[in-house]
């Protein structure tokens, strides 16, 4: 099989004599279709002449573990159960609740594989589990992108800002535009016997119940998993609010943003899916469509591209040498406004429209966008240095958010400390990183309306 630009061999490996099916290890990209990483391993299942086993697994020690996100993800195993068996593939799921249970279970799946194809993502644990799995088997494996328009690897380098990589996107996206067709397996074993545990996902609140994780982050009320759920969402925002997008996608006291960043992060949804359902309306004026696609393409590949490239991605040596010298510069500047990392997280500074959007996180798993960015540039005043608010945000933004531990998520942050932007005239604290107040917010938003839309939640 010819390797294409999405695809890496992460490991030549050994053919297995004995192998019974191709492994397709589920990690990110969480659908049925527009799934490159799927594609390609049944692809490679037919060119074998064998069957496809998909293996999707949650373990309870991950980084930030907890019922919010345990939840998100279960709430979508089940659809894919039956779509899997309705097209012959073999799909297991398995929940690993504690120490007790078994581990290594990829390790033992793989013992009869003849290749395994898994997921390419850029950052959190999945290029360690990456190279973890080719240190345990001895079998050919690969690594898929399926993570945006454009393949990561048509970009070589680490872009400085969105200025720098619109123009290869405009150049390269034309080739990307053509609807991903799902391959169909041409041996069928929907029912496969496959010596691995394997979990049935019926009540889900039980079985979250029963995993050794953070009990103390609830579930969203708002945001619910699965890819049913989000193509209702998609079908929401592209008939009702793609129309005003660029009038409304600021404006966080109403439904005017697509809030489909949870469903992107888990997979559950393929950007892809959403480019040709916003194509596909012929309504939406010209400037609210760019200025969606902006955000969906440009910036969201931006991220990834910066993930990709920059093994730091994670701590503020990521970014450019203009914010890291004005760091320096100011590092000693007097932050008469010090909360608490208590206060902070419990939404009780003295700033109400900060509260907000904390309180929007810590009770429904996302912030609104424009919030965001408020939301982590104050901190930057509330700690006594640059690294402890990063660090503080850091943890928030993956504890709570139901799309954090992402590089939209890790690109966001940093760009309050200067990453993909430009010197500003220089203040105290933030020397030349741009500045933002919530006084400022306030007249650009209907802020009343927002604060009391976020109390409602904890009430």
């Amino acid at each position: 099989m010819i390797l294409d630009e999405r695809t890496t061999l992460l490991q030549q490996g050994e053919e297995n004599p004995n192998a019974r099916y191709v492994l397709y290890w589920m990690q990110m990209f969480k659908r049925t279709t527009h799934n490159h990483a799927l594609n390609f391993a049944t692809r490679l299942a037919n060119e074998r002449k064998l069957p496809l086993v998909v293996y999707e697994g949650l373990k309870y020690y991950y980084l930030w573990a907890s019922d919010r996100l345990h939840t998100f993800i279960l709430e979508g195993v089940e659809e894919k159960r039956k779509e899997f068996e309705r097209r012959g593939i073999r799909y297991i799921f398995y929940l690993q609740r504690d120490k007790h249970n078994p581990r290594f279970t990829i390790r033992q799946i793989a013992k009869d594989a003849s290749a395994i194809v898994t997921d390419d993502f850029p950052c959190f644990i999945i290029p360690h589990h990456n190279r973890r799995i080719c240190e345990q088997v001895t079998i050919p494996v690969y690594a898929v992108d399926s993570n945006g328009m454009i393949p990561m690897s048509k970009f070589e380098k680490e872009e400085y800002a969105a200025y720098t990589i619109r123009p290869k996107i405009k150049r390269f996206l034309p080739d990307y535009l053509a609807p991903v067709k799902t391959e169909k397996v041409n041996i069928k074993a929907a029912n496969l016997k496959v010596e691995c545990p394997e979990t049935i996902v019926t009540n889900i609140k039980k079985l979250v119940s029963e995993c050794a994780i953070d009990h103390t982050v609830k579930p969203s009320p708002l945001y619910h998993g699965g890819t049913n759920e989000a193509r209702k969402r998609l079908k929401h925002f592209v008939e009702n609010i793609l129309l005003h997008y660029d009038k409304t996608r600021n404006e966080s006291s109403v439904d005017g943003s697509s809030r489909l960043s949870p469903y992107l992060h888990f997979g559950f949804l393929s950007v892809h899916e959403i480019v040709e359902a916003v194509n596909s309306n012929t309504d939406i004026l010209q400037e609210s469509r760019d200025s969606f696609l902006e955000e969906l393409i440009v910036r969201r590949e931006l991220s990834y591209n910066f993930t990709r490239h920059n093994a730091k991605y994670d701590s503020l040596e990521s970014l450019p040498v203009w914010a890291q010298a004005t760091m320096r510069e100011h590092i000693d500047d007097i932050r008469p406004d010090i909360q608490t990392p208590e206060q902070i997280e419990a939404g009780e500074t003295y700033d109400e429209l900060w509260n907000a959007a904390q309180r929007e996180l810590v009770q429904t798993g996302l912030i609104h966008n424009y919030m965001r960015m408020l939301w982590g540039k104050l901190v930057i005043q509330w700690r006594p240095n640059y690294e402890e608010a990063f660090a503080l945000l850091e943890h928030l933004n993956n504890k709570y958010a139901l799309d954090g531990r992402n590089p939209n998520s890790y690109a966001g942050i940093l760009w309050c400390f200067g990453k993909h932007d430009r010197p500003w005239p220089e203040r105290p604290i933030y020397g030349k990183i741009r500045y933002m107040t919530s006084q400022s917010m306030a007249r650009k938003i209907k802020a009343k309306d927002y604060i009391a839309w976020a109390k409602s939640f904890s009430e």
